[in-house]
């Protein structure tokens, strides 16, 4: 799976997670550098000092040095600033803060009554953004959400969404929170349609994992979905990643609704960050560019690895 797209944040000092699906440990901060090991998704490192494009890390008790892109904080740390946190521009390193509520907003917030909503998928749209026990800056944090991360919207009290995540229900500061429209972009599709892209997963079926590839002779995760959909077919993703695939589709609120054609999405293992994504072919089974056997293959939503780390899932091809 390639993973672009994300703002670069300052990684500091500490645990870091591997969130790619393979990331080289090199002796040198350079693609031509010496490759020292192979670090699998969910691989815990030591960052030792963030020098830009690379990290010096320390991993099975040798020091080398890791893409920065391809490394998630374990712990971040918490902004300076004590207001929710704005997506990044891409030339700055740190996310800047968003604009804070006035005090007399804030007082306004405490008599506001939470209204109710149907629950609806939410995403993340700012990084490092706090979800909080109460709809107010000043109330604790239980936790922090990064760019493209999932949340059920359950209600709204003035400037906050009322949203589950995690096992927990808090808050989050609405400007940061895309809701996405009943009618959000899908392609029309025939049956036909379909089952052309279905039967060129399955055609493609043993063909070799390889990292960042978009053709028989190799894929990864995202870039097996981009070539069946948009490469073979001319359907648009919304991009090449599987978060950019996720957030060009229809989010879908339960697995109940998949049909065949439907993308299926799992976090990174210990994240709430998108880190692979499948095919729905139907009856419960998705082909997707597995790292675990290296090669396409089919899989059960039902297996225990998918069921832990499943994330959602979105509808590319309405059939009408």
């Amino acid at each position: 799976m390639l993973l672009l797209a994300l703002p670069a944040l300052a990684l500091e000092p500490g645990e870091a997670t591997v969130i790619a699906d393979a990331l080289y440990f090199r002796a040198e901060p350079s693609m031509e550098g010496k490759a020292l090991g192979l670090a699998l998704q969910g691989t815990e490192v030591e960052l030792l000092e963030d020098l830009g494009e690379w990290s010096r890390v320390r991993w099975k008790g040798q020091e080398g040095y890791m893409a920065s892109r391809y490394l998630e904080q374990t712990v971040p740390a918490e902004p300076e600033a004590e207001a929710e946190t704005a997506p990044a521009p891409v030339s700055t390193p740190v996310p800047a803060p968003g604009p804070a509520p006035s005090e007399e907003k804030n007082a306004e917030e405490t008599a506001v009554q939470t209204e109710k909503l149907e629950p609806q998928v939410g995403i993340l749209t700012g990084d490092a953004v706090r979800f909080r026990a109460a709809p107010s800056l000043t109330a604790d944090v239980y936790d922090h959400f990064y760019t493209g991360s999932r949340v059920t919207v359950m209600g709204r009290e003035g400037d906050w969404y009322l949203v589950e995540a995690r096992g927990r229900v808090g808050y989050i500061y609405a400007d940061y929170v895309a809701v996405p429209e009943e009618d959000a972009p899908t392609v029309s599709a025939d049956g036909e349609l379909t089952e052309a892209i279905l039967q060129l997963a399955r055609e493609n079926l043993g063909a070799p994992y390889c990292y960042g590839g978009t053709s028989p002779d190799g894929f990864d995760c995202s870039g097996f979905v981009y070539y069946c959909y948009y490469l073979e077919n001319g359907i648009s993703l919304g991009g090449r990643t599987a978060t950019d695939q996720y957030n060009g589709g229809l989010a879908l609120a339960s697995q109940d609704e998949l049909l065949p054609g439907d993308l299926v999405f799992f976090a990174s293992p210990g994240t709430n960050s998108i880190g692979h994504v499948g095919i729905y072919v139907g009856n419960r089974e998705f082909i997707h560019a597995s790292t675990g056997s290296w090669k396409i293959k089919t899989d059960s939503l039902d297996g225990s690895y998918w069921v832990r780390n499943y994330y959602g899932a979105c509808r590319v091809l309405n059939e009408e």
